[in-house]
This record gives C-alpha cells, sequence and structure tokens, in this order.
C-alpha cells in the first residue's frame, strides 16, 4: 500500500501487480491528483444511480501503463484498485453508467477511458477514476489492490 498524498506529491509511478487465476496481471499507475467532486460539475447529477445520500465522490486523476504483453479490459487493471483508509476500511472504484460515459462530465474528464476499454501494452493512458466515499475530511486514504496485490514505489 502507498498513502495516496505521498504518490501524488513524489510523483513518482507505482509498480502495481496481483494474480488473477492463472495470469499475473501487471500495470504501472501514476496518481497525479485526487479531488471531492462537487455534484454541480456533472451535468444531470441525478441520473447517478446508486449515491449513498451521505457519501461523497472522489475523483482521481492517473495514468497508467499496462504492463502485460497483450491488451488488456482496463478493468483488469484499474478497475482491482481499493483506497483503503486509516481504519482499514476497504472502497473499490465506483462505475456508474451516467456518470462515466454518457456525461459531458465524463468525456471532459476521460472517465470512459478506465471503464471497461482496452489497454495497449507499453503505452501511457491518461484518465480518471471515481470512489464513493464516506463523508469524513480527516480520512487518510492509501492505494491497494484487491487479492491481496502489490502496489509498491518503483
Amino acid at each position: 500500500m502507498v498513502q495516496i498524498k505521498n504518490a501524488i506529491s513524489s510523483g513518482e509511478w507505482l509498480h502495481c501487480e496481483y494474480q488473477n487465476y492463472e495470469e499475473l496481471i501487471k500495470f504501472r499507475l501514476k496518481i497525479n491528483s485526487f479531488r471531492k467532486l462537487n455534484l454541480s460539475e456533472i451535468d444531470n447529477p441525478e441520473e447517478i444511480e446508486m449515491l449513498e445520500s451521505d457519501a461523497i465522490l472522489m475523483l482521481m486523476e492517473i495514468e497508467v501503463i499496462n504492463l502485460i504483453k497483450e491488451s488488456k479490459n482496463s478493468n483488469y487493471l484499474v478497475g482491482e484498485l481499493l483506497l483503503i483508509d486509516q481504519d482499514e476500511f476497504n472502497f473499490t472504484v465506483f462505475s456508474d453508467s451516467h456518470l462515466c460515459w454518457y456525461s459531458n462530465f465524463a468525456k471532459k474528464e476521460r472517465l470512459n477511458r478506465f471503464d471497461s476499454e482496452q489497454l495497449i501494452p507499453k503505452i501511457k493512458t491518461k484518465g480518471s477514476i471515481v470512489f464513493q466515499l464516506p463523508n469524513d475530511d480527516e480520512a487518510e486514504y492509501s492505494i491497494a489492490i484487491k487479492n491481496n496485490g502489490i502496489v509498491q514505489e518503483v
């Protein structure tokens, strides 16, 4: 695990890997920013499904490099990321068809790039992902991967 604040301030690439059945999934990740979304930024926010009333949405702008020898669906890479708070609670990437695909906001922030798109090996891809989190301004988050994956500074 690597703290989000440290990853952003250092500007370092993170090496990420985990075992998916018989395949070792490997990629590099760079976190450029992590900020709270104001629903007024999103066109027709009422169309977002599964948004809990107590929750906030956090936008993470990232760059990813696929290190597998073939194109891979982005869900196998960034879709497996987790945020872990200081109390060790886990939060998965939030996906919603309006927010991530159909809204003008999705196009502007390149949310669709990491929502079921193919990532070509060795090519840096920029985009964003969203997390639905508790409304806690004091929370400290680290980045991790499901299935006991590895996230480490390179």
